[in-house]
């Protein structure tokens, strides 16, 4: 990976933001501010800086991606095969582990684990039969604005163009934080009086001025940088759909559930009594963020 030298925060000198922990320590957290003059909220430089904190965030955000997590660790198997596998969880109360498929049943691992649940399980085929319909049905009864569609038009996005999103959220945030800045300095002003005289008013308003400016700047970044469009269109459309979903390997048609769905669950079921999915089965579709 090639770094570039930008003008933008350069040679800024970091703030790393640090969380209270229920011991009473303090935990560092990988996000990094600019440090800032108190007085002036001018930005601190120190020597020549190299790359921007967004840079630094699409940098972090694509080493996470090629980082293999597991490291010391047992090595997890792959995905199987089967449709569900990662969306479908056990819905015993107190429970709410992952379900996988074996046999032909979805069977909750902590019940086989040998922990404290009753154990879910379900004939896969009727499950993923179910979830299936369900979704094939609903997707093209959608209307325009439907939060499921602005939820999966958010997921295609992320996935389609993910540097250009991690560039909004760093823009967004950096709002947030200059938006929150410029709160409490009027609370400081017309709630606890800290600015009183003529000098201290005169430090107010080139404070708040600057935080103005920085916050206008910020929000101008963001509306250049393009939102990522997803075309959903042959999805809402029944019978593309379907004609799509036949053709479709059961890890394309995960895929395109993980757009609509956050999970499936699967309650504890009775002995010897055939599988009512409507009865058991709950479908959490996804909702915009």
């Amino acid at each position: 990976m090639q770094l570039v030298r930008s003008p933008a925060f350069a040679g800024l000198m970091p703030e790393t933001e640090c969380v209270e922990t229920g011991d009473g320590e303090r935990k560092y957290t990988s996000k990094v501010f600019p440090y800032r003059d108190p007085e002036t909220l001018d930005t601190v430089e120190i020597g020549e800086g190299i790359i921007t904190v967004g840079e630094r965030e699409q940098i972090i955000c694509t080493l996470k991606s090629r980082t293999f997590m597991h490291a010391g660790k047992r090595r997890p198997k792959p995905e199987g095969t089967a449709l569900l596998t990662g969306l479908v969880f056990c819905a015993v109360p107190g429970c709410g582990r992952r379900m996988h498929r074996v046999g032909g049943s979805y069977q909750c691992m902590a019940r086989r684990a040998g922990n404290q649940c009753i154990g879910a399980s379900a004939l896969a085929e009727a499950v993923d039969q179910y979830v299936s319909e369900q979704f094939l049905t609903k997707l093209p009864a959608l209307e325009p604005g439907d939060p499921l569609l602005i939820a999966m038009a958010d997921r295609w996005a992320r996935r389609a163009d993910p540097q250009t999103l991690v560039r909004r959220d760093v823009l967004t945030a950096e709002i947030q934080d200059e938006e929150a800045r410029l709160a409490d300095l009027e609370e400081a002003r017309y709630v606890r009086g800290e600015f009183s005289g003529a000098a201290a008013v005169e430090r107010y308003n080139r404070l708040s001025e600057r935080l103005r400016g920085r916050i206008e700047g910020l929000r101008a970044d963001l509306n250049r940088v393009p939102m990522p469009s997803a075309d959903l269109t042959p999805m809402l459309d029944g019978l593309s759909l379907r004609e799509a979903w036949a053709d479709a390997t059961n890890e394309d048609r995960r895929g395109r559930l993980s757009l609509a769905l956050d999970r499936v669950e699967v309650s504890k079921g009775v002995r010897g009594q055939r599988l009512i999915p409507e009865q058991r089965v709950r479908i959490h579709w996804a909702a915009p963020v």
